[in-house]
């Protein structure tokens, strides 16, 4: 009878601990431990994980390798294809079901340029020359309708230009190349063949400007909205993140404040209709009651007084340190907003222009999985001298999450803790997913993944330490190379859990074994089975 008792108890207890998170489905390659990673973006059908890899060591001849898999991780296997001499993959992009690679000779601007296009459908490959290009150290590859898009920078300056596949014609965007100008964002619009590019530019008298502007593919301007006048003098613009369009309305969301104080004041919500004319909310403290709720109960109600102190004195309350906006979801009934809180802690040198958020450019997170620090463009800048030397290192403070009602009104807000993460990361490497009244966000942190949960916008769990674990109970994790172990959202419940381990296992003979590989797992979530231990509420 004890023993039945022991036994149960042990069920009970595991099931307590991984009920909220279960693994369903993996796969994995063997490779190197410190092997190039593989990317993995979704597909119509599931997902494409791709890398280049030298075929020996100290050799420029590389192999480009990708394997497809369906949403239960199935597969053919991995197929390779040829990649000429001394080039490098620094680029991709997915439209409809062509997979585009793009190839580079070196790093130098001057260096040569290839696209490998491959049909899904088919596993063919095929490759198109880009020619008569400006010189510029690349930040972004997109395909749309047979062009490629590339953005760069060209003596110091931003620039755009379209490439025809087809009949190799080149268009240099007008309105981009200019001192004192970002590109924040590019948006691909394929349902009425164009492109938005979102720029950043100060003015004469040293006030910021956001520009939306639209382009055909021959880069014709179809359309500029400028957004000059922003909430009183003291308040600008200080990130930007555009939607996509729904019919002809769009809505652009992203933080406000004062940037030469580094002085951010909250969020802001800005409606543009098809005319170009918009309207902007502006949130602040005031307005979420809840962004201190990853303090203690004695810290947050200090922090809750200090608000209320400003708001009686008509002063807008401050949020110290960086406010950057992550990641919007737009629902015919509301927007889901996700906002990262950190301290840059090490600046190493004068980074605060070129790195701060508004100089950031933001990659199209809707069409990339993991950590954005493993794209091979962002990979090459970090490979600079100069990049190395202004790296800054950045404490991740807390996530907070904002559910707004299409009529402006605040429905719920809420944070998580990031328990004072330090990190060289400043992209968003934690991501949310919306399952119908309920809410998540995971990240990784050290082998372990980091999971809060909120339904109805109360906050269930936070900063919940999940164990990386295997399927098969006959293997074990020997180690996690810890540096790229990244976990995003795929759909429904499920998130995407990739990276490299080492792993022991026992062969045939009974011996035992290790193997390196590169896995991929589908990691569900299921938060209202979550149970909190005796004395935690």
């Amino acid at each position: 009878m004890k023993q039945l008792f022991v036994l149960v108890l042990i069920l009970f207890l595991g099931f307590k601990s991984f009920a909220q998170v279960e693994y369903v489905a993996r796969f994995e390659v063997e490779t190197d431990f410190f092997d190039p990673l593989f990317e993995t973006i979704p597909t119509n059908q599931g997902l494409i994980s791709f890398r280049t890899l030298s075929k020996k060591a100290f050799n420029n001849r590389r192999t480009f390798q990708y394997f497809i898999s369906d949403l239960e991780l199935n597969t053919d296997g991995l197929i390779e294809l040829p990649v000429r001499d001394g080039f490098d993959m620094v680029g991709f992009d997915l439209e409809g079901d062509f997979f585009h690679v793009l190839f580079q000779r070196g790093y130098s601007t001057t260096g040569e340029r290839y696209v490998l296009r491959i049909d899904l459908s088919t596993r063919k490959g095929f490759e198109y020359g880009l020619s008569n290009l400006l010189d510029m150290e690349l930040a972004e590859f997109l395909v749309q309708n047979n062009s490629v898009i590339v953005m760069g920078v060209a003596d110091t300056r931003p620039a755009v230009q379209v490439y025809d596949l087809d009949d190799k014609s080149v268009h240099t965007l007008q309105g981009i190349y200019g001192n004192d100008t970002q590109i924040l964002q590019i948006r691909k619009m394929p349902e009425i063949e164009s492109f938005q590019v979102v720029l950043s530019r100060k003015g004469q008298y040293r006030e910021r400007e956001i520009i939306i502007n639209t382009y055909d593919l021959e880069g014709n301007l179809l359309r500029d909205i400028k957004v000059n006048q922003f909430g009183d003098p003291d308040q600008e613009i200080m990130e930007a993140l555009l939607l996509p369009m729904r019919g002809y309305q769009q809505t652009m969301i992203g933080s406000f404040g004062l940037e030469r104080r580094d002085y951010y004041q909250g969020m802001y919500l800005m409606d543009i209709n098809e005319f170009g004319e918009f309207e902007t909310k502006l949130y602040t403290l005031e307005d979420f009651p809840n962004f201190f709720n990853y303090l203690n109960e004695r810290s947050k109600a200090r922090k809750d007084r200090e608000v209320m102190r400003n708001i009686e004195k008509n002063r807008v309350p401050s949020i110290r340190n960086v406010y950057s906006i992550r990641q919007a979801i737009e629902t015919p009934e509301a927007y889901y907003v996700y906002f990262d809180h950190y301290n840059i802690i090490n600046s190493r040198g004068n980074f605060r222009t070129p790195y701060s958020p508004m100089g950031m450019y933001r990659y199209d997170r809707f069409n990339r999985f993991g950590q954005n620090i493993f794209d091979p463009i962002y990979m090459n800048r970090l490979g600079s001298p100069q990049f190395n030397q202004l790296q800054p290192e950045y404490s991740y403070i807390s996530a907070h999450f904002i559910k707004l009602g299409k009529d402006g009104k605040v429905i719920w807000d809420n944070a998580a803790t990031f328990d004072d993460l330090n990190t060289e990361i400043r992209m968003a490497f934690g991501d949310i997913a919306v399952i119908g009244d309920e809410f998540y966000h995971a990240y990784v942190r050290d082998d372990e993944i980091r999971l809060a949960y909120f339904k109805n916008g109360e906050k269930v769990f936070d900063n919940l330490e999940v164990e990386i674990e295997l399927m098969d109970e006959t293997q074990r994790i020997a180690e996690n190379n810890m540096e790229t172990l990244s976990i995003s959202h795929w759909f429904g419940r499920f998130y995407l859990l990739t990276g490299t381990q080492r792993i022991r296992y026992q062969k045939e003979d009974g011996s035992g074994a290790s193997k390196e590989v590169f896995f991929l797992s589908k990691v569900m979530v299921a938060g209202d089975l979550y149970q909190p231990e005796d004395g935690q509420e």
